[in-house]
C-alpha cells in the first residue's frame, strides 16, 4: 500500500473512531430518555450498535491495522463512553 492510501485509510479509521462514539453517545441519550431497555426498539439499536463496531474492527484488520493498536482503539472508545456517561449521567 502507498503512503497516501495508507494516510487515507488512517484518517477514515479515527473518523470511525469518532463516530462510534458519538454514536455510542447517542444511544446512552436514547436509554435515558426512553428509560425501557426491554423495548423492541431498544434492543435492535444496540444490537446495530454492535455490528457496526464489529464491521469497523473488521475493516480495520484488512487494512493491516495491528491487533495492539486495535485493543488500544477500543479501549479508549469504552474509556471515552465511561467518561461521558460519568458526566452526563
Amino acid at each position: 500500500m502507498e503512503k497516501k492510501e495508507k494516510g487515507a485509510s488512517s484518517v477514515y479509521l479515527i473518523v470511525a473512531s469518532i463516530g462510534m462514539v458519538l454514536l455510542g453517545f447517542g444511544l446512552l441519550e436514547y436509554l435515558l430518555l426512553v428509560g425501557n431497555p426491554g423495548t423492541p426498539n431498544f434492543l435492535l439499536t444496540f444490537a446495530s450498535f454492535f455490528i457496526l463496531v464489529h464491521y469497523i474492527y473488521h475493516l480495520e484488520k484488512k487494512t493491516g491495522v495491528s491487533n495492539r493498536v486495535i485493543w488500544i482503539k477500543s479501549l479508549l472508545v469504552a474509556l471515552s463512553l465511561f467518561i461521558l456517561i460519568s458526566i452526563f449521567h
